[in-house]
């Protein structure tokens, strides 16, 4: 399995809250990959739960880092995607 990495930018106005964090959760456990997410630098945390996405404080205008483990790079690229369009609020 191999990981592929990318950036996404928070640009909802509250930030990373409980709604997109629900949502990614939902679409990483559908999709039956595993996600990560976190600043860029920082230990990025698996994406299966909510409350581990809404620790991490994330703000308006700040960029994640996301990594998916999956052989199929267009699916994994789609995936981030979404989680993009899930973080515009």
């Amino acid at each position: 399995m191999s990981n592929y990495e990318s950036t996404v930018e928070v640009i909802d106005p509250i930030g990373l809250h409980a709604r997109p964090a629900s949502q990614i959760v939902k679409l990483v456990k559908a999709a039956g990959v595993t996600v990560l997410i976190g600043r860029p630098g920082d230990k990025l945390v698996k994406a299966n739960s909510p409350l581990m996405l809404m620790a991490m404080k994330v703000k308006t205008g700040e960029t994640l880092a996301v990594a998916v483990e999956s052989d199929d790079e267009a699916a994994a690229a789609a995936l981030v995607a979404e989680i993009q369009e899930l973080l515009r609020g």
